[in-house]
C-alpha cells in the first residue's frame, strides 16, 4: 500500500504528500540533472512542470487561526456525528465507522468525553503545526518582498 498523496504529477515527475509527514512535500523529477553537495541538492524544475505544480494550492491552514472554543465546538460536533453515525450503523459496518477518524478521535465506540479529550489534543496540534506553517509562509514572503 502506498502512502504517497499525489498533489500533480506527469510522465516525468511526481509532486505528492507522504502519509503522516506534515512537514514536507515530495518532488520527484525523472530524465533531469542535478547537482548534489554536503547538504544540498539543486534539481532543475523544467517550466512546464513548475506551471502545473504552482496551480495546485499548498498545505491546508485551516485550522491556524482558530481559537480554543471553535476547535472544542468543532471536535464536539465531529464526535457527536460519529456516535450518531456509529449508533445507526449494522453489525457489519460498525467496525469500519469505529476506525474512520481514530487518529484524530480514538475508537467511536468510546465514552464522548474521552472522544472529546483526544480529539481536542489532536486538533491543538494540528492547530500549533499549521500556525508554524504560516508564520514561516509569512517570514518568507516578507524577505522576499525586500528584496
Amino acid at each position: 500500500m502506498s502512502t504517497k498523496s499525489t498533489i500533480a504529477h506527469g510522465p516525468n515527475f511526481h509532486l505528492y504528500n507522504e502519509a503522516l509527514d506534515e512537514s514536507n512535500v515530495y518532488l520527484e523529477v525523472e530524465e533531469t540533472q542535478f547537482e548534489a553537495g554536503y547538504n544540498r541538492v539543486m534539481v532543475p524544475i523544467p517550466v512546464h512542470i513548475w506551471e502545473v505544480i504552482r496551480q495546485y494550492a499548498g498545505i491546508d491552514l485551516s485550522y491556524a487561526d482558530k481559537t480554543d472554543e471553535e476547535l472544542r465546538q468543532y471536535v464536539e460536533e465531529e464526535v457527536d456525528k460519529r456516535i450518531k453515525n456509529y449508533g445507526e450503523a449494522g453489525e457489519k459496518v460498525r467496525g469500519l465507522i469505529s476506525l474512520s477518524g481514530a487518529i484524530a478521535f480514538g475508537a467511536a465506540d468510546e465514552p464522548k468525553a474521552q472522544q472529546v479529550a483526544q480529539g481536542i489534543a489532536y486538533f491543538t496540534q494540528v492547530r500549533e503545526h499549521q500556525a508554524q506553517v504560516k508564520q514561516a509562509i509569512h517570514e518568507l514572503e516578507q524577505m522576499n518582498r525586500r528584496k
